[in-house]
C-alpha cells in the first residue's frame, strides 16, 4: 500500500468518527430559553425536554453551565414537548413579520430548538416574548413547575 493510500484511509476514518462523536445530541429534543440581554438581576434559564439526559446534556454542553449553576430543567412527556416546540415554531413566524417593520429590534431573549431533525435558535424582544410565554404556560396547565418557572421567567424580564 503506497503512503498517499495509508493516508486516505486515515483521513477516512477520522472523518467518520468525528461526526459520530459531535452529533451526540441528535438524540435529545430540548426547547431552551434563555435571557441573553443585559440585566441588574438574574434570570435563569428554562431547559425543557423529554428526557432528564436531554435536560442535562443542554445544560452542559449548549448553556456550558455546571450542575451549581441554577438552571431551570423540566422532563415532560415527548407529546407535551412536541406542543411547545410547535408553539415556538409557529410563533417565530409573527416576530419574524414585526423585525421586518422594526430594524431597530433588540432582541434579548434566546429560544432554542434542538431536535434530532434540526437545530434552531429564534431571538425576541421582550414584549414578544412575553406572548410566546403565555402560549407555553397554558400548554403545560398540568405541570405547575414548569407553568411557575415560565411565569417566573417572564416576570424577570419585565421592564
Amino acid at each position: 500500500m503506497t503512503s498517499r493510500a495509508i493516508i486516505f484511509i486515515s483521513l477516512l476514518a477520522i472523518g467518520m468518527v468525528h461526526p459520530a462523536s459531535s452529533q451526540e445530541h441528535v438524540k435529545y429534543s430540548v426547547l431552551g430559553i434563555e435571557y441573553i440581554g443585559e440585566s441588574d438581576k438574574p434570570i435563569t434559564p428554562i431547559v425543557i425536554s423529554d428526557s432528564k439526559a436531554g435536560a442535562a446534556w443542554y445544560r452542559a454542553a449548549v448553556l456550558k453551565r455546571s450542575e451549581l449553576e441554577l438552571t431551570y430543567e423540566h422532563v415532560v412527556s415527548p407529546a407535551l414537548l412536541e406542543e411547545l416546540i410547535g408553539d415556538a415554531d409557529s410563533y417565530k413566524g409573527t416576530v419574524q413579520r414585526e423585525r421586518e417593520k422594526n430594524s431597530q429590534f433588540s432582541k434579548p431573549v434566546s429560544v432554542t430548538i434542538i431536535t434530532p431533525q434540526r437545530r434552531v435558535t429564534f431571538s425576541y424582544d421582550r414584549e414578544s416574548v412575553i406572548s410566546l410565554l403565555d402560549s407555553l404556560q397554558k400548554r403545560c396547565k398540568d405541570d405547575g413547575s414548569l407553568r411557575s418557572d415560565l411565569s417566573h421567567f417572564q416576570d424577570r424580564i419585565r421592564p
